[in-house]
């Protein structure tokens, strides 16, 4: 069973991306193991030298670098080998490792060994840098183009020249004792960050931040008092750049604070990243919680920030993950609350198929449509599950 407490990221952008790489790295025990395998310390210093050799081999060449750096389904398998054969001969720090990944819940349960697990997330781990590469290097499309892309025309001779300089930083900070996995990490987060898309580790960690307060007031709820858990509102962002909430979004946070006034739940979760139009400044998750607060009263402590979710689908998904995460229950249901277009298309059979298509499973159960405005669903311990296709909300 998945730890029901937040994950812990000190660097929010690299470990919500490659956990199960930070988790090893964190272990010295496991990442010494990594570092004295023969074909590990072989594959890491052939990356270091390609990482090394990408410069002046591929000038402005953004394709070059991505060559370079990306690996094959071929040698992801193979280092998958050698990184289980290495664990092997550590138990102890392999059964530390799979435990802790375990216990994170963003790795589906599979049979196997200990070292079969910690393989699992490094090919996820793998995927994920893949997926970053092509969108952020060779230009294919995101899961949202139209808000999830490039910055830049990746095509032009400026992009290449970006990019090179990027990879200079990168080789200035690799240490001659990087683990295999390293400088394709680091190129992966480096794409993210010079293209502004490093919108999966804003706002964490928010049990520290945003959330601190309405987490510290969950402790004192007394659940049987509410027939829902939490009422969920998706975010509206806005079309037109400069405008801050939505026309739609503000009618979604009105009916949010009668509900709330009315004892349906005793917590709103807002629920919104910076998505549009592209590259917003605004999130929307946190505009609702000000209009909620400025314009309606309702306390801050009774209002959880779910800033990440790009999509519908990830709406109730991420309120799924705080609501297991910050310990409240899973066997009651949510309320989600919103307009009459999106309440009657959630509850259509294409939504859960569009959940199961973007995500790989469905993030709720019992759903049903109890007003014009609201649907009720079950969480699920699915939504847990980390997205290696869309590393902006994964």
């Amino acid at each position: 069973m998945p730890a029901a407490k937040p994950l812990v990221y000190k660097q929010p952008l690299r470990d919500k991306l490659f956990y199960g790489l930070t988790l090893l790295s964190r272990d010295p025990q496991a990442l010494a193991a990594v570092a004295t395998a023969p074909e590990l310390n072989r594959l890491a210093a052939e990356r270091r030298a390609r990482a090394r050799g990408a410069v002046e081999a591929c000038g402005g060449d953004t394709g070059c670098y991505i060559r370079g750096f990306d690996w094959s389904d071929t040698e992801v398998a193979a280092a998958g080998q050698a990184l289980a054969a290495a664990l092997k001969a550590h138990p102890e720090a392999t059964r530390r490792l799979a435990t802790a990944l375990d216990a994170s819940g963003l790795y589906p349960a599979a049979p196997g060994q200990d070292a079969d697990v910690v393989v699992r997330a490094w090919t996820q781990a793998a995927t994920t840098a893949h997926h970053i590469l092509a969108v952020y290097g060779l230009g294919e499309k995101p899961r949202g183009p139209a808000i999830d892309g490039p910055a830049y025309d990746v095509a032009t001779p400026v992009y290449g020249t970006l990019v090179k300089s990027a990879v200079s930083v990168l080789v200035d900070g690799l240490a001659d004792d990087s683990p295999f996995f390293e400088p394709t990490e680091a190129f992966a987060l480096l794409l993210l960050q010079i293209n502004r898309r490093d919108e999966a580790g804003r706002f964490e960690p928010m049990e520290a931040g945003e959330n601190k307060a309405a987490v510290a007031r969950l402790k004192t709820v007394n659940w049987a008092k509410y027939p829902y858990t939490a009422l969920v509102v998706p975010g509206y962002g806005p079309e037109t750049a400069g405008v801050a909430l939505s026309a739609p979004g503000l009618l979604r946070v009105q009916l949010a604070a009668r509900r709330w006034r009315d004892g349906k739940a005793p917590v709103i979760i807002v629920s919104g990243g910076n998505v549009h139009p592209n590259q917003t400044p605004y999130n929307e998750a946190l505009e609702m919680k000000k209009a909620l607060v400025q314009d309606y009263g309702i306390p801050a402590d009774a209002i959880l920030v779910e800033p990440h979710a790009r999509h519908t689908t990830t709406n109730l998904r991420n309120a799924d993950r705080l609501i297991y995460r910050y310990g409240m229950p899973m066997d009651r249901k949510a309320l989600v609350v919103t307009d009459l277009g999106q309440s009657g298309y959630i509850t259509e059979d294409r939504f859960a198929t569009r959940n199961q298509e973007d995500l790989g499973y469905v993030p709720f159960t019992g759903l049903e449509r109890v007003s014009p405005f609201d649907v009720a669903y079950l969480p699920t311990l699915s939504a847990l599950t980390l997205d290696a296709g869309d590393p902006l909300d994964p």
